[in-house]
């Protein structure tokens, strides 16, 4: 998968936007999301303002207005960044407008968010979705580059590598790397897939916005400590979501089109083929990574520590970890300086390990994946399966 170091943001919003569906039309004119036109029409009824009345309705707003917002993304990312240095603005005034851009963001990413909170498909499979067909003018220069044509098309499924690099303007590069034709008629396990990856990225940025940089750019001012619990329960709730998609795939018996397929479902067009050795693995991550956000094991962050986390990690004493659920729901006062260098948490954060309060092995996983050469593997398979 080729991605492009200004639009990365863009892109995670892109990998969430390929599981929706329908126009805010009723059901007997459903719209077509498998031709170009069909796509162009249905956003531009959803761009009028016509309210979703039912499921089908709700996943098609949810397709176009986050399929808008990479758009409006790359475009600020690119002319804004360039007119901003070539108009030598101030430190202040770009912070400002990145803040702008961020909180914007968030804001649309909630409202899609909570339109796919209330699709209930239950067994019933909803439209059929093309991406590759979804073709738009990403940056806004009014032209559609090839690259822009196939930014939501799915890669071939396989065990190809993760890499970042530019896009592509060659059209034997998709034929040979992306499945242009795949096919996905959505169901509620697609739903519970992109509505976890929206509470991720929210949360994700939710919890930036609770900082300011310092004065000297040489660390972080907590500015908005509710955000910060704002962040832990949106982000909590992914990791909930997360596990009943999972279960929800695994239950499935049909093979129509899938999007995420079970092992027994050949019909997928996952970029990452799953078998059951995989879905156990990702029931471990879930569980472990639900059990260190919510307090319940301790990340290993003691003073003098190795491995990846020793240069990050903020100082608890020798015998204890670092309670995320404290840190997020407990935190300092509004104002508190987080340096770049000597980083002091709260004394509260830090948690004596015990039976109740064992260490997390997650970080211990994770090394040993960086390690090895399927480290990049581990990062392409963290990053569909959200």
């Amino acid at each position: 998968m080729r991605l492009f170091p200004v639009a990365r943001l863009a892109t995670a919003c892109a990998a969430v936007l390929s599981m929706s569906g329908a126009l805010a039309l009723p059901a007997a004119a459903a719209p077509d999301f498998t031709t170009t036109a069909g796509y162009a029409a249905a956003c531009a009824e959803v761009a009028r303002g016509a309210v979703p009345r039912d499921d089908d309705a709700r996943v098609a707003a949810v397709i176009c207005r986050d399929t808008a917002l990479v758009s409006q993304i790359v475009t600020w990312a690119s002319d804004g960044m360039k007119r901003m240095d070539k108009q030598r603005i101030p430190k202040e005034a770009v912070m400002a407008e990145v803040r702008k851009e961020i909180d914007y963001v968030i804001a649309e990413l909630g409202a899609t968010r909570k339109l796919l909170a209330q699709v209930k498909l239950g067994k019933r499979k909803s439209l059929r979705l093309v991406p590759a067909q979804w073709e738009r003018d990403i940056d806004g220069d009014g032209t559609v580059k090839l690259w822009e044509k196939y930014l939501f098309a799915l890669p071939r499924r396989g065990q190809q590598g993760f890499r970042m690099t530019a896009p592509s303007n060659e059209q034997a590069y998709y034929d040979s790397e992306y499945k242009l034709g795949a096919v996905i008629r959505v169901d509620q396990s697609d739903i519970l897939w992109s509505l976890s990856y929206h509470h991720f990225i929210e949360g994700m940025l939710t919890n930036l916005r609770a900082f300011e940089l310092s004065d000297k750019f040489d660390g972080l001012i907590l500015a908005r400590p509710a955000l910060l619990k704002a962040a832990h329960k949106l982000i909590g709730d992914g990791f909930v979501l997360s596990g009943k998609m999972r279960q929800e795939v695994l239950a499935e018996s049909d093979d129509d089109e899938e999007w995420i397929g079970n092992p027994k479902q050949a019909g997928s067009v996952f970029p990452l083929p799953l078998d059951a050795a995989d879905f156990a693995s990702w029931g471990r991550m879930i569980k472990e990574m639900s059990a260190l956000w919510q307090g319940r094991s301790l990340l290993p962050a003691t003073q003098g520590g190795r491995g990846m986390l020793a240069v990050m990690a903020p100082l608890c004493p020798e015998g204890s970890g670092l309670n995320v659920a404290k840190l997020y729901l407990h935190p300092p006062a509004a104002g508190s300086v987080y340096s770049f260098r000597n980083t002091r948490l709260p004394a509260g954060s830090c948690q004596r390990i015990d039976k109740a309060h064992p260490l997390s092995p997650l970080p211990q996983m994770a090394e040993q994946a960086a390690t090895t050469d399927t480290g990049m593997g581990f990062l392409r398979y963290l990053y569909w399966t959200n």
